[in-house]
């Protein structure tokens, strides 16, 4: 079954990121990709911290998530890069 995002999960997870007082904030690309924008000059602030509540969140959806390289795309699938190719 093909995963996808929908943009009420987006607005859910950016919530759930303010709630935490993370800086950043989560934009709805398409069903297929999510863009990080950090709100802060420094982007390093909170990314830990990020990265496991962005986890978490689609784990509870039933979802994985896919990090790019430099974790400031999102992608649904199979399985979740490890956080540390992120740091």
């Amino acid at each position: 079954m093909r995963q996808e995002f929908t943009y009420n999960q987006i607005a859910h997870l950016n919530a759930a990121l303010h709630e935490q007082r993370l800086p950043y904030r989560i934009s709805f690309h398409d069903a297929e990709t999510a863009v990080v924008e950090p709100l802060g000059f420094c982007a390093c602030d909170g990314k830990e911290g990020m990265l496991k509540a962005i986890e978490a969140f689609f784990e509870k959806e039933g979802m994985t998530v896919t990090f790019s390289d430099h974790c400031e795309i999102i992608s649904p699938g199979c399985r979740t890069v490890s956080m540390a190719a992120c740091q």
